[in-house]
Formats: C-alpha cells, structure tokens, sequence
C-alpha cells in the first residue's frame, strides 16, 4: 500500500511540474527556420512553423499559443509578454567570452543588443553595422558606449581598449524596432467624447516608427480620458489627441485643509480653473476671498502644509 502511495505521488508530482509552461519574450534560432525546437529544445517531434525572412519574427502572444496547441500535445501554456520575438543568430556568431576570438562586429552587436534590453525588454535590432575601417580591429575591453536614437535609427560609439591596449572609438549605426499595443480609433471620436473599449482596440505596432507617444493606460482608466481634437477611424491615439477629464472643474466648490505647526484648519474655496488629481490649483476662500494655491487630493480637496503633518 505504501508502494502504490508513493507511485501515485510521483505521478502527481511530475504531472504538477510540467503541467505548466511559460515562454520567454525573446527565442533565439540558430538557422533560418523556425520550429517547435526553438521553443521545446527536447521535443521529439518537430515541426516548422515559419520561415526567416529578415533577422526577426515577432508573433502575438495568443497567436503563437494557438499554433503551439494545435501541433503539440501541451494544453497549459502561459508567456512572459504579449509580444514573442524569435530571433535568427547564425551559430557561428555565437560569441565567447574572449572577445579576441570572436567577430568584432558581432561582438559588439551584443553588447549593444544586452545593454538595449535594459532599457526595452521588447526591442530587437534590425541591422546592426561599424566603421568599414574598424572592423579588423582586435578588442580588449569595451569602456564605454554612448548612443542616440531617431525614430527606428540608432546612431553611437564604443570607447575601447584595443589589443595593444590603446584606446580606439569605434562608431556603428542600427536599425531597431519595438513592437508594442497601442490604441486604434475603431471610428470617428468626435471633440471631447470620454474614451471606452467600445470606441478603441489594441494593435500590435513598432512604436519606434512613430514620431510622438501614445496614449498608455490600463483599459478601466479609458474613461478618464476624453478626445482633445476629432479624431479619424483608424488613428492610433497620441497623448497630444487626448486629455484627461477634470476631477474638478473651475467654479466648483470643494474643502480645504491646512496644515500648520501641528494644527489642521479646515474651510472650503471656490476653484478657479480644471485640474485632475495631484495638480496644483487656485482657488478663492469662500469666506475671506483671498487666493490661495495647494494640492489637488483625492476626495476632491485642497491641502496645503506650512510645516504640518497631512494625515
């Protein structure tokens, strides 16, 4: 009986283990397919999925997830991001840890790739290229690396020590993309409508492409947002077409705390002009009609502290 007990738990475990099944944001291939080998390294049957075209394949994540169950047998799976990114890496620009036995552009390729992903998780880069004339040149160690992008073009420099350990800027340009959600107008949003999911969707764009920033902000704040400007079927929603909706507006009349040397006087002021919470605003007291300026908190109300303590 202890037997068939401790079976059944070891069923039990491994059934838990591997009942769950999580991909990581970023896959490497090392040729020019992708297969179920890049996602599942142990899988015996394989099987392709796409071929490369460039250096990337980016997939939505409920995309990805549909062709994993309908050609294997895994029926749990779950992503580190809602956007996959596979990436071509021929196995021979694999680098090693000496720099020296390595391609020089390579080499520097990945480090720029490692120190990109700090920044921005989802960014693959496109093309990648140094000076013709520095492309021969031995690397010690990298000092430094400055660069800037516009748009999808990055533009930069490695400081370095060469192998005589003389130090060498090596310039390089890239092309990068970040592929990310962004809000699509579903149809004309007319001058100052609130925003819902009924007027919008998500589309999956290279935010890099774009020449200004759009609108971030979780589905149930939609509502606090409204259209600064008519905006067209098919536009994707930049902060400057938006503005968020006042959580006060001027003439209203809201309460007052002030804080001084331990002691909290309360009155009530009259605002003066829109704000949303966290803002500094104006407004007139009721009683006195002096103007007074403090800081817009939830409720709403004003506070001001001249050495107190806000509760």
């Amino acid at each position: 009986m202890k037997r068939f007990c401790f079976f059944i738990f070891i069923i039990l475990f491994y059934i838990n283990l591997f009942s769950n099944i999580t991909i990581p944001a970023t896959l490497i291939s090392y040729d020019k397919i992708f297969s179920l080998k890049d996602i599942f390294p142990d899988i015996k049957n394989d099987r392709t999925l796409a071929f490369f075209t460039g250096n990337h394949l980016t997939y939505d994540s409920s995309t990805l997830k549909n062709i994993i169950l309908s050609t294997t047998n895994f029926d749990d799976i779950t992503f580190e991001s809602t956007t996959i990114t596979i990436t071509y890496k021929p196995s021979g620009a694999n680098l090693t840890k000496n720099p020296s036995n390595s391609n020089t552009e390579a080499y520097l390729e990945k480090y720029f790739e490692n120190t990109l992903l700090e920044d921005t998780r989802k960014a693959t880069i496109n093309t990648f290229e140094i000076s013709k004339y520095m492309k021969d040149t031995e690397i010690s160690t990298i000092l430094n690396l400055d660069y800037r992008r516009s748009m999808n073009n990055v533009y930069g420099n490695f400081l370095v020590l060469d192998d005589k350990n003389l130090r060498k800027y090596i310039s390089f340009k890239a092309n990068v993309s970040n592929f990310d959600y962004v809000y699509v107008a579903k149809e004309n949003i007319p001058y100052k409508t609130p925003l819902n999911n009924n007027l919008l969707e998500k589309k999956l764009v290279d935010i890099y492409s774009l020449n200004m920033e759009t609108l971030k902000t979780e589905e149930q704040n939609l509502l606090k947002f409204m259209a600064n400007r008519t905006i067209r079927k098919g536009e994707i929603i930049y902060n400057n077409a938006v503005k968020k909706i006042p959580d006060v507006k001027a003439g209203q009349v809201i309460p007052v705390e002030v804080y001084y040397d331990g002691v909290k006087i309360l009155s009530w002021v009259k605002v003066l002009n829109d704000a949303i919470i966290g803002e500094i605003i104006m407004a007139k007291n009721k009683k006195t009609g002096v103007l007074i300026n403090g800081k817009l908190f939830p409720g709403p109300k004003m506070i001001i502290n001249i050495g107190g303590t806000v509760k």
